[in-house]
C-alpha cells in the first residue's frame, strides 16, 4: 500500500460530524497529495462556514497523523459547489 493509499484508508475512518458518513463517501476529499511527509489536504465542506470545521480538522489531523510517514499535515477547505 502506498502512502497514499494509506491516507485515503485513514480519511474513511473519519466522519461528517453532521452527516455521519465518511468524507470520501460525501466527496469532501478534493486532493490528497505527499512529499517528503508533508501532506496536503482540500477537503470540500457542505456548506460555507460550517460550524464543524474546527472538529473535522482535529479528526482528520489525527487519522491521517497516524499514517506511517506522515510528518505534517495541511488541510485547505474549499466549499461544494450545488451539486
Amino acid at each position: 500500500m502506498t502512502i497514499i493509499e494509506s491516507i485515503n484508508a485513514a480519511l474513511a475512518t473519519v466522519q461528517d460530524p453532521e452527516l455521519h458518513h465518511a468524507l470520501p463517501e460525501l466527496g469532501m476529499v478534493e486532493s490528497v497529495s505527499e512529499s517528503s511527509g508533508i501532506v496536503d489536504l482540500t477537503i470540500l465542506l457542505t456548506i460555507s462556514g460550517c460550524p464543524m470545521k474546527d472538529r473535522l480538522t482535529s479528526d482528520i489531523t489525527a487519522a491521517v497523523g497516524a499514517v506511517d510517514g506522515v510528518k505534517e499535515v495541511r488541510i485547505t477547505f474549499g466549499v461544494m459547489t450545488e451539486e
